[in-house]
């Protein structure tokens, strides 16, 4: 985790690697170090259809 927190803090091209669609686990939202930091997070998230109370399920989690 602190790995991928690290690279996407580091991220140089935001607009092309879209690190706000980075959740923590379990669908929570997780930090954000851009400018605005977790409320600009919100809302990209919102701009592109994400719903907080949509349940989130990683990739592979057991059902």
């Amino acid at each position: 985790a602190r790995a991928v927190g690290t690279a996407l803090r580091r991220n140089p091209v935001p607009i092309l690697v879209p690190c706000h669609r980075v959740l923590a686990a379990g669908g929570r939202i997780g930090g954000f170090s851009a400018p605005g930091g977790l409320d600009s997070k919100r809302r990209l998230l919102a701009l592109e259809g994400w719903e907080a109370e949509a349940p989130v399920r990683p990739v592979g989690a057991a059902r």
